[in-house]
């Protein structure tokens, strides 16, 4: 069954991709990629958790852990992007390809994050296949994981109160999280992957 989990969720990522892809021809809108890649990471939890073979309690931790990071991610980000144009950095793609970009955006833009998901997911994926007890790693990567959903969580609801109010207009965040780095955020979503990791390095550092 080890292997399959790395074949299914191969197939399945590619299989939500593609989805995904023809949403954003029918939008004319490839943002949609934004919101679809945490649900990416949740898809390949799901299938971890359905087919491994790993300690029973680490495939719920991992499974919830992955579950709350993706969902909350993924409704921000398709809450922010509601009622917005595409992404510029898509408009400049589309400008520069023209009518070539339906098929360019298959490969560079939904094809390459596809790829980039499946990497990065390895952790979780290798969290679910191994029978292992649960250690000091696992401890480590829930407090890392904590820690970096605080940031992630509240970086973003404090930047979104902060765009929301007229008066920001031009002005830096330097409030809040922000006041003591400049992507609290990014520094959350870093260390929630941080988290993911140590818990599969328990299942190594056993093995």
């Amino acid at each position: 069954m080890r292997w399959m989990v790395f074949l299914l969720s191969a197939a399945g990522i590619a299989l939500l991709m593609l989805i995904a892809w023809l949403f954003s021809l029918r939008l004319e809108d490839a943002s949609i990629v934004d919101p679809i890649w945490p649900l990416g990471f949740v898809l390949v939890a799901w299938i971890g958790f359905a087919i491994g073979d790993g300690e029973p309690s680490r495939t719920w931790l991992m499974v919830v852990l992955v579950t709350v990071w993706g969902l909350r991610l993924s409704g921000y980000l398709l809450r922010r992007n509601l009622g917005h144009e595409e992404d510029y950095r898509y408009q400049a793609m589309r400008r520069k390809h023209g009518e070539r970009f339906a098929f360019v955006s298959l490969y560079t833009v939904f094809g390459l994050q596809g790829l980039l998901m499946f990497v990065v997911s390895l952790p979780v994926q290798v969290a679910m296949q191994f029978d292992a007890t649960l250690g000091i790693f696992d401890i480590l990567g829930v407090i890392a994981w904590m820690i970096g959903f605080y940031f992630e969580s509240v970086g973003d609801a404090q930047l979104a109160r902060f765009k929301a109010d007229p008066a920001n207009q031009g002005k830096v965040m330097d409030r809040g999280l922000w006041r003591y780095t400049r992507h609290p955020n990014y520094f959350g979503d870093f260390m929630v992957w941080w988290g993911h990791f140590l818990i599969a390095a328990s299942v190594g550092w056993q093995g």
